[in-house]
C-alpha cells in the first residue's frame, strides 16, 4: 500500500453535514482495503478566487494508505458528492524533509601543498614549448593539418 493525501474543499453551506461527508469518504477508503492515518480539519478559509459565487471553503486533509484503485474510487465519489468544490489527491513520496545536497569533495586539492600544485604547472612547460605557445599572441593562431601544412 502507498501513502496518499487528499485535500478537499467543501462548501460552507453544508454546516452539520460536513462531518458526515468526511466520514463517508473515510469509510470508502476503509471498505476498499485502505487505512486512514489522519483526518485534519483545517477549518474555514478564504479562497484565492470565488468558486460558484462562494468566497470561503471548509478545508479537510485526509491522509491514508491504499492502493491506486482506492484513490480512483474516492475521487469518483468526490466528483459525485454535492458540496465538494475542489479536491486533489497526491501520492506521498517524501519524508517531510528534502534530501541533503551532495557536494563534491575537494579534499585532494585542499590536502595538496601549494608547492606541489605549482610543480604540476611546471610539467606543462615542455608542452607549451612544443606547441610554441610561449610569447605569441593568441589572436594570430593558425590551424595546422596532419601533414604539418597551414590550413586556411
Amino acid at each position: 500500500m502507498r501513502p496518499y493525501e487528499t485535500l478537499m474543499v467543501l462548501s460552507t453551506g453544508l454546516a452539520d453535514e460536513t462531518a458526515k461527508l468526511v466520514n463517508r469518504f473515510e469509510s470508502i477508503v476503509r471498505t476498499e482495503g485502505g487505512t486512514v492515518d489522519a483526518n485534519r480539519d483545517w477549518g474555514v478559509r478564504d479562497l484565492a478566487y470565488p468558486i460558484g459565487k462562494q468566497r470561503q471553503g471548509h478545508y479537510f486533509l485526509l491522509e491514508y494508505k491504499a492502493e491506486p484503485n482506492v484513490v480512483a474510487e474516492l475521487e469518483r465519489n468526490l466528483r459525485i458528492a454535492e458540496g465538494v468544490m475542489r479536491f486533489t489527491s497526491v501520492q506521498q513520496e517524501h519524508t517531510g524533509l528534502p534530501e541533503p545536497r551532495v557536494y563534491r569533495e575537494y579534499s585532494d586539492r585542499r590536502d595538496t601543498p601549494l608547492s606541489e600544485l605549482r610543480a604540476g604547472a611546471e610539467e606543462l612547460e615542455p608542452l607549451r614549448e612544443e606547441l610554441d605557445l610561449g610569447e605569441e599572441s593568441t589572436d594570430e593562431i593558425t590551424a595546422i593539418g596532419d601533414d604539418g601544412e597551414e590550413m586556411e
